[in-house]
């Protein structure tokens, strides 16, 4: 499952078609249906490579919700501060991934808050760096920092800190 910004970086570097190809890709219905909207303006409108809702409409990939119950259930979790700093699409994947008990999905992400809550979750192991898929997928790219294993490896850290310390949680 890839975050919006995944996408759009995806696009942008023009792997999203070998994206697609190669790996099994599942998007939010927030993501798909409001974060990933991204405008080109060269082209005046949102590119139909990246047109999530036609890919969801034509079979290409599969949209998954999480329920009120999941969502709510991530967001209680965490304090106030916390909470604020968390996306939309970014709750809805995680609140996916911490009702599957399969461990069948992967949130590709390179926000930094996202990666450190799948860690306070105990989700380290469910989240995946862009760098990643596309080494999984035999592509190597010239990618900003924060699309880098060693950076989400980073936050990963930090979130298993922050579980250990109590830091994000709500006071009592």
């Amino acid at each position: 499952m890839p975050d919006a910004s995944v996408i759009i970086a995806a696009y942008e570097l023009d792997v999203w078609n070998a994206l697609l190809q190669e790996t099994d890709v599942a998007v939010t219905s927030i993501i798909a249906h409001d974060e990933a909207q991204f405008f080109d303006s060269k082209i005046d409108a949102v590119p139909a490579s990246i047109n999530l809702t036609a890919l969801i409409n034509q079979g290409v990939i599969p949209e998954i919700s999480a329920s009120v119950s999941d969502i709510e259930r991530v967001r209680t979790v965490f304090d106030k501060e916390l909470n604020l700093d968390l996306h939309d699409g970014e709750v809805e994947a995680i609140a996916i991934i911490y009702a599957d008990e399969s461990d069948s999905f992967l949130f590709c992400t390179s926000d930094k808050v996202a990666i450190r809550v799948l860690a306070m979750l105990g989700l380290s192991d469910n989240g995946i760096s862009f760098e990643e898929v596309l080494e999984s997928i035999g592509l190597r790219k010239s990618l900003p920092p924060e699309y880098r294993k060693e950076y989400f490896e980073r936050y990963i850290a930090e979130g298993q800190t922050d579980r250990i310390q109590g830091k994000g949680l709500p006071y009592e």
